[in-house]
């Protein structure tokens, strides 16, 4: 039995200028999954969906499987009993909520039944948190989405990407968040990347099938 949820939102930048940076982990979290045939109970679907983080990171799996709408790319996703929509908005970060807030009016879907994957710079790179409600922890296109779409009660997907560390010139420089999660994933961290994303996938897929208990035991310990 699916857990009640109908829409997954990735968040990141669009265009080719922002493929493989920490801020469009959300994107190629959901690509990877449009991406991966999965089983009907899930199984294997972190080394699965891993199998394709390499080319979803890097925004090279191409446009087809995707519909454009309006400030929106749409696909559709089935995972067991579960179907539902995979959306990636088209605006920058910071307006995330005003397409997805056609999407959810026009569909009439409650923002309780989203589930948004996003980079999480306050997580540890590597890591995955599943959380419902709560602050923004400062990231605007979950402060976009909590304003437009009727408040903070989805579930979000935190997909660590460290920030800057002590003694890192970015982590003196004004700028210097914006610019490490606007930056790529250096050679040495693209293993971990790809493993981030199946893991990512897999608290998905979790939820879907799950629930938000089995998923926060599974991967909030």
């Amino acid at each position: 039995m699916s857990a009640g949820f109908q829409t997954i939102v990735g968040l990141g930048n669009p265009g080719a200028r922002y493929d493989g940076t920490r801020h469009n982990i959300g994107f190629a979290v959901v690509d990877a999954l449009r991406a991966t045939p999965i089983d009907g109970d899930g199984s294997g679907v972190d080394s699965d969906c891993r199998l394709n983080a390499r080319a979803a990171i890097a925004g090279s799996l191409g446009s087809s499987g995707w519909l454009e709408r309006n400030g929106y790319s749409e696909s559709a996703l089935r995972v067991g009993d579960w179907s539902g929509a995979l959306i990636k908005p088209q605006t920058f970060m910071n307006r995330s909520g005003e397409p997805l807030q056609s999407f959810l009016s026009f569909r009439k879907v409650p923002i309780s039944q989203v589930i948004v994957v996003h980079d999480e710079i306050d997580l540890p790179f590597g890591v995955v948190r599943v959380k419902l409600d709560g602050g923004e922890g400062g990231h605007n296109g979950l402060r976009s989405i909590s304003e437009r779409c009727g408040g903070r009660g989805y579930v979000r997907v935190r997909v660590g990407v460290g920030k800057p560390g002590p003694g890192s010139p970015l982590s003196m420089a004004p700028d210097g968040v914006a610019t490490w999660v606007l930056g790529r994933f250096s050679q040495e961290e693209q293993p971990i990347a790809e493993e981030l994303v199946g893991k990512a996938c897999g608290a998905v897929v979790t939820l879907l099938l799950q629930g938000l208990k089995k998923a926060q035991n599974k991967y909030n310990s």
